[in-house]
């Protein structure tokens, strides 16, 4: 492949990356650093594994990040999404908890009940 050509290539992978992640107006070096801000922050304590399926879009989406190195690894981006995701839907977690955790309460509650018929 000539030079041309891979320079072309290279060119539109940067187009991609750019209109994933920046909004219009903002230019990708500042994107890059608030990347990597977020990434120093947010991403210290990861110690569980969540195992995923993803679309082949979505997977080329994060292979070019990591591609030009926005991110070190797919998990370290996938983690970042998600950890953004539940940041930009802080409303649904905070309104859907209290009915989860009266859930667990009753789970546990019959839990006790059935320990306790098969003690009789």
């Amino acid at each position: 492949m000539d030079e041309n050509k891979t320079a072309e290539k290279v060119e539109k992978k940067e187009k991609v990356v750019m209109a994933m992640c920046c909004p219009e107006g903002e230019d990708a070096e500042r994107i890059g650093e608030n990347v990597l801000l977020k990434l120093g922050e947010g991403l210290e304590g990861r110690s569980n594994v969540v195992m995923t399926r993803l679309s082949d879009e979505n997977v080329k989406q994060i292979d070019a990040l990591v591609e030009v190195e926005a991110f070190k690894s797919r998990s370290e981006a996938a983690a970042f999404f998600i950890q953004e995701g539940i940041h930009a839907r802080k409303d649904l977690f905070q309104k859907v908890m209290p009915t989860v955790n009266k859930i667990r309460e009753l789970k546990e509650q019959a839990k006790k009940s059935l320990s306790q018929g098969k003690s009789q």
